[in-house]
């Protein structure tokens, strides 16, 4: 029996065994550096909310960081960038790059890796990626991908130093994601996501529609934030 595929993206793990998977998920969460173009989704977030007001300080705080989108809003063009790579510390990875057009553009990026010790997908958010989100991540055959928030850490070098569950819940809420592919249009998706705070409910979501898009591929250097 031939030897399996070695994985190219931090994402393999949770389609291994599936032999139907959307074009849209194989194009964005299996995307590769081995690929010859890059990829990108564009679209539209229908809206962005927030609750409650009191919560405001912590929102704004929480968009200085790069963890969230601080603004209320509805309509706004966004594009998010995936870029592929590897690396020693955490084997293949990939950075997720999103462009929300306000009238100022705000502009973040997190890094997900796969934790083989953990057997889960992870992504590396905030400055220096020190947030650790740890995620069971499943797909849903034929056409449902989601993440829920499994742990959180901070991660500092090559050590991580691990939240109780009861602290991450009361600083970050816990996070539901949803993206469904449009089985009429193959190239396009559906993203839900949602924050529940243990204290307030749900604090926070969005809500949009995205088409997936090959794009030439970057030869702009990525700064190696997940070594």
């Amino acid at each position: 029996m031939p030897s399996p595929a070695p994985p190219r993206s931090p994402l393999d793990p949770v389609f291994a065994g599936h032999s139907q998977i959307p074009f849209a998920f194989s194009e964005q969460f299996l995307h590769s550096e081995q690929f010859p173009y890059g990829m990108r989704l564009e679209g539209v977030m229908r809206r962005i909310w927030h609750r409650p007001s009191v919560l405001g300080p912590l929102f704004w705080f929480l968009g200085k960081l790069g963890i969230l989108v601080p603004n209320d809003a509805v309509d706004i063009p966004t594009t998010l960038v995936v870029r592929a790579g590897q690396n020693s510390a955490d084997g293949n990875y990939h950075v997720w790059d999103r462009t929300f057009a306000f009238a100022k553009f705000i502009r973040f990026r997190t890094t997900i890796i796969y934790d083989s010790e953990l057997g889960k997908v992870v992504d590396l958010v905030g400055p220096r990626n020190l947030l650790y989100m740890v995620w069971d991540a499943r797909f849903h055959p034929p056409d449902r991908f989601t993440l829920d928030t499994n742990s959180c850490a901070l991660r500092i070098g090559a050590k991580r130093f691990w939240m109780p569950r009861w602290l991450w819940k009361l600083l970050l809420g816990t996070v539901t994601f949803s993206q469904v592919a449009d089985s009429a249009e193959g190239d396009s998706v559906h993203v839900d996501l949602l924050i529940r705070h243990p204290v307030f409910g749900p604090i926070f979501g969005y809500d949009g529609r995205f088409r997936i898009v090959r794009t030439e591929k970057s030869v702009e250097a990525i700064s190696q934030d997940v070594s």
